[in-house]
């Protein structure tokens, strides 16, 4: 939502903010965006969609992502402290409200010691202004390291069947320290939706990420086939099907799933509800080791 064309098509506000409103009115209460989500618009988005509603949703957000310099670079990661303020009293204003639930560093900053930056957020914890902080794609040793100047309550790494790796190391990390956590990128930019065919072609974020390119693609869509009939017998859609797996996966909190409209949400919604069996669990462990780990 609030995102440039190029990255994933046009995406119109007034649905944007409609599908907000409808998950919030089907209990979906946590939002996830960052400031450089169409570089402050997806905050915009937000703050308005709420309004009225603000007790209703559990509210998380970014730093450490600056915009880039010229339409070629990617955005200049700095975690230094006045930075990190200075973000947050933006996300804040952007957002139309007095404190941000979740507060989470998008990426590590190699130039910034993570005791500075920890040092930021203990501060805006301690005048409230973030009720909780968080790691976005942080390794096991990076959230110790972070642990040792202050509290962590959460990590949001990349996590799909595709690239699955953290079940073996960051998600019994997390178990042990109590920390949530926030995988995205569940469906795996809509591949594992099931809409893809060998003959699709992509533009934006797709067209750029390996898992749409050649072999591995082919791979990829060879497990979503095999994963297709498993979900049939649920009677459910594959999008479905691969979030309420996902959900189950020991040491997920709440996976975070895109969405452009009502439609959207509503489909996630039917994820919730039911369980996949231990023994198609077991199948799908099968089919996933020949998956992308």
């Amino acid at each position: 939502m609030g995102g440039a064309v190029e990255s994933w098509g046009v995406v119109d506000d007034r649905e944007s903010i409609a599908a907000i409103h409808q998950a919030i009115d089907l209990g979906l209460n946590l939002i996830d965006t960052a400031p450089i989500y169409g570089l402050g618009h997806s905050e915009a988005i937000v703050g308005k969609a709420i309004q009225g509603r603000r007790g209703e949703v559990m509210l998380a957000t970014k730093c450490g992502q600056l915009s880039p310099t010229s339409s070629d670079q990617p955005p200049r990661r700095c975690l230094r402290p006045e930075s990190v303020i200075r973000e947050c009293e933006a996300s804040l204003r952007r957002l139309r409200t007095d404190t941000i639930d979740l507060y989470q560093c998008h990426w590590p900053d190699p130039t910034t010691h993570i005791r500075d930056t920890m040092t930021a957020l203990r501060s805006l914890l301690d005048q409230g202004k973030i009720r909780a902080i968080g790691l976005s794609n942080y390794s096991c040793d990076q959230i110790a390291a972070a642990m040792e100047f202050g509290p962590v309550h959460a990590v949001q790494p990349s996590f799909s069947m595709l690239h699955h790796r953290a079940i073996d190391d960051l998600f019994p990390f997390c178990l042990e320290h109590g920390l949530g956590v926030l995988p995205y990128s569940p469906l795996a930019k809509g591949l594992l939706c099931g809409r893809f065919t060998p003959e699709s072609t992509f533009t934006g974020v797709r067209a750029r990420d390996p898992d749409f390119i050649g072999d591995r693609y082919r791979r990829n869509l060879a497990v979503v086939d095999e994963l297709r009939p498993i979900a049939e017998t649920y009677g459910k859609t594959l999008t479905q099907f691969v979030i309420n797996w996902t959900i189950n996966v020991a040491g997920v909190t709440a996976p975070i799933v895109g969405a452009k409209r009502s439609s959207h949400v509503i489909e996630v919604h039917g994820a919730l509800g039911w369980e996949i069996s231990a023994d198609d669990r077991r199948r799908i462990d099968v089919i996933l080791q020949g998956a992308t780990a």
